[in-house]
């Protein structure tokens, strides 16, 4: 019997939709496109692709690759803000850098970055005078903003490379790119840490410097794709949907699939292999009872047949730990940070009762 498939408006044509049908069984995902954009990057292919890349000894120098060569374009400036404030902080350090690359010389950054750093003072200092409070932000925004250590940077460039090599080492894969930071060659001030085209106006003396007249600092950064998928997990999502294809799946990553209910949840990964549907919740940080109860319900509405926990660390309470054990429809996958792939796919063959 054919399927006749009518447009009721133009909303179909702004999403990219896949309609799975099969016996008794109808399913509609929604994939974003920049997401699956950036999972089809080469270079975040080639990382996906790395064997044993959740386990502890790799991915835990992946991370402190990304983490140090975030904070590498003012690194005496960090130094500057942990010896004042004497803040352990280090998510607040990230936060920051990270608004630093989105919104580099904005004047919106500017007024949120002093608001963020005299809120840091504030809650380490205690009650402090207001102008005191805008003094720190205000010098920390200096700092941050202004001339680059030269030396600092090579010295933190061989611990970057030191690291990089330790990753090469264990999966032959070379994490970091040569790259500039580009200074204004009157006052030394950080202009970009990419190249631009055209002019820039320097912050700190005003002057309109172009592109080929700017000084460069040489040195090394993770590339933008790898930094983007580390940071929102998706590294983590593709790894298991890699393990799923390997056992026969057709996977889909990072997509929003309709429930009976009507509403799209979203789906780390879903797998299908001779019309079983599996859906896959993948974890790298702590997990929660309820993040556990909220998968279960949203299993329920997406009538899948089967669905994986996938965690990194460990599940949070014994009782959680057994609530997964007794739901047959529920396969537990924790601590995935000790375990080898190998091990991994020996596991979800063993468990996953999909029809072969």
């Amino acid at each position: 019997m054919p399927i006749s498939i009518k447009e009721l408006d133009s909303s179909i044509k702004e999403e990219n939709i896949t309609l799975i049908l099969g016996k008794n069984i109808l399913l509609k995902i929604v994939e974003e496109l920049e997401k699956q954009t950036l999972l089809k990057d080469n270079t975040v292919k080639k990382l996906i692709s790395i064997p044993n890349l959740c386990h502890d000894d790799l991915r835990s120098l992946i991370e402190e690759v990304i983490k140090k060569e975030s904070l590498l374009i003012a690194p005496g400036s960090v130094k500057y803000l942990l010896e004042v404030a004497e803040s352990k902080d280090v998510d607040v350090l990230f936060k920051i850098g990270d608004a630093f690359e989105k919104s580099i010389m904005s004047a919106k950054f500017y007024k949120n970055f002093e608001k963020v750093i005299s809120q840091t003072a504030q809650r380490e200092f205690g009650k402090m005078p207001r102008k005191d409070l805008e003094s720190i932000g205000s010098d920390f925004m200096f700092r941050f903003m202004g001339r680059i250590d030269e030396k600092l940077v090579q010295s933190e460039n061989k611990k970057l490379m030191a690291i990089s090599e330790k990753i090469k080492e264990k999966a032959g894969f070379d994490i970091l790119v040569p790259s500039n930071l580009l200074l204004c060659p009157t006052c030394r001030t950080l202009l970009s840490t990419e190249e631009y085209r055209g002019s820039k106006k320097c912050y700190a003396c005003k002057k309109e410097i172009k592109r080929e007249d700017a000084d460069r600092v040489y040195t090394y950064k993770v590339p933008d794709p790898i930094k983007k998928v580390w940071e929102e997990n998706l590294w983590f999502e593709a790894f298991v949907a890699r393990l799923l294809r390997r056992l026969g799946c057709k996977t889909w990553t990072s997509v929003h699939v309709m429930g009976a209910s009507g509403i799209l949840h979203e789906v780390d990964v879903l797998a299908i292999r001779k019309g079983t549907v599996l859906i896959a919740e993948c974890k790298t940080g702590k997990v929660s009872r309820n993040d556990v109860f909220n998968f279960c319900t949203k299993v329920g509405d997406l009538k899948a047949h089967f669905s994986i926990l996938a965690f990194i660390k460990e599940l949070p309470e014994p009782e959680t730990r057994e609530f997964v054990k007794k739901n047959p429809a529920i396969i537990g996958l924790e601590n995935m940070g000790k375990m080898s792939e190998t091990d991994i796919l020996d596991e979800l063959e063993r468990r996953l009762p999909m029809k072969s």
